[in-house]
């Protein structure tokens, strides 16, 4: 992958800028307890901690910055669920910025403090990087969550990664459909060649003709019911009823979207679009069972 394509897009920015203030986050724990333990054995380690924790405010401020421009372009959130999860995300990354930029402050504070006031102050550091060591395990996590729970920030488009990164489009909870941009209206016939299985174009009169029950049940049955049935379903996505297909799982909400089968989850994680590819562990869809489904989403996705 070129490097000036993953600087153009601000989902692969962040990314790569987000992993060095987690790493550096939990690295400097053993550095700021030295500070609180030895100081005499190590006269300037206060000081070393310090500017260790200044750097560590810097590159996680270029973290968040990267992240709000990427958010940015974000067209619309599937639902509230996944405008929760951001909330939070953004949160803790401000907090990553945050705590070690008062971690800095009191290590070098503590520097020119005799005992046991500098002490107490490299004690106040410490709880500090110990707040962010915890900070960065859960902003991990719900950035994980997002790439792969939900599907943000990945490929729609491009066998490079970067050029196709996803503009989120999808329905609130209350039911009503967010309005699809053009870039993200239907998916490229480049892609063909990429994802699997290929699509076909879509005829409104027998896609009319295709019901839940008749001809998208059998196909879940065969390929999906082994993960997702009843209620112990894989990721709390039971496909059995149309009830369960339009509630969607625990993290990522509703599978489709009505009237838009190629931005509609399902569809994306069948391709490999979104990952992981489904059905795991098993053999993909036919072209024509992914024709089928296509077809019922494009007409309503009703449930008759």
């Amino acid at each position: 992958m070129d490097l000036t394509r993953v600087l153009e897009s601000p989902h692969a920015l962040h990314a790569a800028s987000a992993h060095l203030p987690i790493s550096l986050g939990l690295l400097g724990l053993p550095l700021v307890f030295a500070a609180v333990l030895a100081p005499k054995r190590w006269p300037n380690v206060r000081m070393f901690a310090g500017a260790y924790y200044l750097f560590t405010s810097l590159v996680a401020l270029a973290a968040v910055l990267a992240g709000e421009r990427a958010a940015s372009g974000l067209v619309a959130l599937a639902n509230e669920k996944i405008e929760t999860v951001v909330a939070h995300h953004r949160l803790l990354g401000f907090s990553i910025a945050t705590l070690p930029l008062v971690a800095s402050i009191l290590l070098i504070a503590g520097q020119f403090r005799a005992n046991p006031s500098g002490r107490i102050l490299a004690g106040l550091a410490a709880l500090n990087a110990l707040a962010l060591a915890v900070v960065v395990l859960f902003a991990g996590s719900s950035g994980g969550r997002l790439v792969y729970g939900f599907g943000i920030g990945t490929p729609i488009a491009g066998a490079d990664g970067v050029s196709g990164a996803t503009q989120i489009v999808g329905v609130y909870s209350g039911g009503a459909t967010a309005g699809i941009p053009l870039a993200a209206s239907g998916i490229d016939k480049s892609v063909d060649a990429i994802y699997t299985p290929n699509t076909r174009p879509i005829d409104s009169v027998q896609a009319a003709s295709i019901t839940f029950q008749n001809d998208v049940v059998p196909l879940f049955e065969r390929h999906c019911f082994k993960c997702h049935h009843g209620k112990d379903a894989e990721a709390g996505l039971d496909l059995t009823t149309h009830a369960g297909v339009l509630k969607g799982g625990d993290y990522a909400g509703p599978v489709v979207i009505p009237g838009a089968p190629d931005q509609s989850p399902i569809v994306l994680h069948i391709r490999g679009i979104y990952r992981p590819k489904m059905p795991k562990d098993a053999d993909e869809l036919t072209e024509s069972d992914l024709h089928t489904i296509r077809m019922w989403i494009s007409s309503g996705a009703k449930g008759e």
